[in-house]
């Protein structure tokens, strides 16, 4: 079990923990401050990997005289060995993974590297020099749960030290966590904020609806402290910096507490819209001081326990409209994010403030976006902008901030959804071209919802997150075949060719899928028009059978080909089910048989089971909430969130169709409702996963697509 501490050391820990964490402050610690050593061990560990023995004569220092803004190093040979030199401990680090890379061709994915067996590592002729295009190279980490392979609040320390170290082999230098409730008000206000009972609901569940805003525990906001404590100190050692929040952080995911609002009081912003109604979530009135210092509390209890104050990033006043009238609401939203960033930059007037631009893309114009521009100082506030392959509303071409204002290039990719390939190279290129030489761009980040979805966008964004040179598509996908797939590379390649125009054929890649156009058949009848007015003609994907087909000829071996030939056959079908949904009572017994076909492509691996992650929580530590399961189901299984989640598939969506098919009538909301009083172990997939059954799936579903486009 990989558990952080055992549990009958608790409180013996907890204690001793808590003694070291106030005795000096994280910011203390410097990044990188023993690289040299594991980078040292890195090296030795993959030479070894290579050729079964290490290189003798490397040598690895720090070399404060180059450039460490854009962490540059060098990779040399010298007698008798190679020198590896970085401008500070994560660039000795880049400067290990980029040979291994370069002389031994080594990949580095989140799931597993790929490392090719040689007689020897030649380390002779090398003369390597790199440093970066930008400033930061950036990835998101955020809030939802559901499943573990995709929401990273699921994931333990083991599986934390294998992305941070995916993070650096990558040339990554900053990554955020936004995965939800911290014990930050028990920290900031021990008197009045106690630890909430893990086994019991959260008390701010009561007046809400459940879906992905019941935010009960599955471990103990203790635990997490200690996890998140772990995580950070293990990504400082290698040099990744973290930026943490600040301002109005109440959120669906950082709720107030009652015992906050209920002895404290808190005075609210005005709020007209934006859908943050409930009183946990709403945004404390900051004009007046007090609230401000007491938001500022929770940011210097992080710092103090977990983080840096290098970089200190503000989400403003997202998503909430405080007026109806724009003057005013302008006048308000620019007054108030002024006051943050002041008081942010009293406490560290040494700070880099990154300044999300998702507020923009919701409820701004493009010229209300230049006014707010022009109050903000570009010396030390910078555009944190993640909306690059936008498709609606504002984006950052529109700002007028190219050549004039700092601001960072930005992959979404997808919201909570979208857990399949979906990646819009068609707008993400095209704006790549428009930043690549320009120097006020100082960033490229990969922001989604959603971890470890769509994995061409993944490599995409780390090969040009160093200098973002390399857009041609083709050449990407051509290197990560030959170095993912070994001798099925070429058939490997020619069905993600297939799949990625398909994959894009929908009104929106952020997040249309076919689990959440059903959910939106079966329990909202009200967003049914829309639905169907959104889906697209099933003639558009006529290729889907054959692309089944050949994906059932795939040898179903090695964990890289199996996950990513699901991937593309969930892709694939995805779509077609979607465009069934044009005419769904014409299509349900269409879209019920191919559901079922598509449940038992879920079936194939653990990815998309809720049961199975929940199991893999309790593997990381216990959970206390009993009735944890039910609350699981219902933050994945809800108009936000729902996707291709095995349970959901077999205990709402199947048989809502099946009943349409039938009886030619919509079945009433009531008829969907019992799957959330249902276990999910009651739900959980039971195939065999072997090679024979993933042959016979893909067959099946194939034919069942095939039938689609029978006269």
């Amino acid at each position: 079990m990989n558990r952080i501490f055992d549990g009958r050391l608790a409180c013996l820990c907890v204690g001793v923990l808590a003694l070291s964490a106030s005795a000096f402050s994280a910011e203390d610690r410097p990044l990188g401050a023993h690289a040299d050593e594991i980078a040292k061990a890195e090296f030795d560990k993959y030479c070894r990997q290579i050729c079964g023995k290490t290189v003798e004569g490397a040598k690895f220092s720090v070399d404060a005289s180059l450039d460490g803004v854009h962490d540059e190093y060098a990779v040399r040979s010298i007698d008798g060995g190679i020198s590896f030199v970085g401008a500070n401990g994560r660039a000795l680090l880049y400067s290990v993974y980029d040979f291994l890379s370069r002389r031994c061709g080594c990949r580095w994915y989140w799931d597993g590297d790929a490392v090719p067996r040689a007689d020897k590592v030649d380390v002779s002729g090398v003369d390597i020099r790199e440093k970066s295009r930008f400033e930061y190279r950036a990835i998101r980490y955020f809030a939802h749960r559901g499943l573990t392979r995709f929401q990273a609040e699921h994931w333990g320390y083991e599986d934390w030290k294998k992305e941070i170290d995916w993070c650096v082999k990558n040339r990554l230098n900053t990554f955020m966590l936004r995965i939800g409730q911290d014990d930050l008000f028990q920290k900031a206000f021990p008197d009045v904020c106690p630890y909430p009972d893990p086994s019991k609901p959260i008390p701010e569940t009561k007046g809400l609806k459940s879906g992905y805003d019941n935010r009960s525990l599955f471990w103990s906001l203790q635990y997490r402290g200690e996890l998140r404590r772990k995580v950070l100190a293990y990504a400082r050692e290698r040099g990744l910096m973290h930026p943490e929040d600040f301002g109005t952080m109440s959120h669906w995911y950082s709720r107030t507490p009652y015992t906050f609002l209920n002895k404290m009081n808190p005075p609210f912003l005005p709020q007209e819209g934006g859908g943050y109604g409930h009183p946990t979530d709403r945004v404390w009135d900051i004009r007046d001081s007090k609230w401000l210092d007491a938001y500022w509390k929770l940011t210097q209890a992080s710092i103090d326990n977990y983080g840096r104050p290098d970089l200190l990033h503000t989400i403003g006043i997202a998503e909430r409209l405080c007026y109806t009238n724009r003057a005013d609401n302008l006048k308000m939203k620019v007054d108030t994010l002024g006051i943050l960033v002041k008081n942010a930059l009293s406490h560290y007037p040494d700070s880099k403030i990154l300044f999300a631009g998702w507020d923009f893309y919701h409820n701004w114009r493009v010229d209300e976006v230049g006014q707010l521009l022009k109050t903000l100082d570009p010396e030390k506030v910078l555009i944190w902008d993640y909306e690059a392959d936008a498709n609606n509303n504002t984006n950052f071409t529109e700002w007028d901030v190219i050549g004039k204002y700092p601001y960072t290039f930005g992959i979404f990719l997808t919201l909570e959804q979208g857990l399949d390939v979906r990646a819009d190279y068609a707008c993400i290129v095209k704006r790549q071209r428009m930043i690549k030489d320009d120097p006020m761009c100082k960033g490229y980040l990969l922001w989604p919802e959603s971890s470890h979805t769509d994995q061409l966008c993944i490599n995409y964004f780390t090969a040009n997150s160093w200098k973002a040179d390399k857009d041609d598509l083709d050449a990407l996908l051509s290197d990560m075949c030959r170095s993912r797939y070994g001798r099925q590379a070429a058939k490997m390649k020619s069905l993600w060719e297939e799949v990625v125009p398909v994959s894009t054929n929908c009104d929106n890649c952020w997040y249309d899928n076919a689990g959440r156009y059903s959910f939106m058949f079966c329990l909202i009848p009200r967003d049914r028009e829309k639905t169907v007015n959104r889906a697209r003609s099933p003639e558009r994907f006529k290729s889907v059978p054959g692309t089944l087909r050949a994906l059932a000829d795939v040898e179903w071996e090695g964990e890289f080909v199996k996950r990513d030939a699901i991937d593309l056959a969930r892709t694939t079908a995805d779509r077609l089910i979607m465009s069934l949904m044009v005419d769904p009572r014409g299509n349900a017994g269409k879209i019920a048989d191919m559901m079922e076909k598509f449940k038992d492509l879920l079936a194939l691996d653990t990815d998309y089971s809720l049961y199975e992650s929940m199991n893999r929580l309790e593997a990381v530590e216990h959970i206390s909430y009993p009735d944890f399961d039910k609350t699981l189901l219902s933050n994945a299984l809800n108009a936000y969130c729902s996707s291709h989640q095995y349970e959901a598939f077999v205990g709402m969506h199947i048989p809502w169709w099946r009943r349409l098919a039938e009886t030619g009538e919509m079945p009433p909301r009531e008829f969907s409702l019992g799957v959330y009083d249902m276990h999910l172990r009651d739900l959980r997939p039971t195939m065999p996963r072997t090679r024979e059954n993933y042959r016979r799936v893909m067959l099946e579903l194939a034919a069942s697509a095939a039938s689609v486009f029978d006269k």
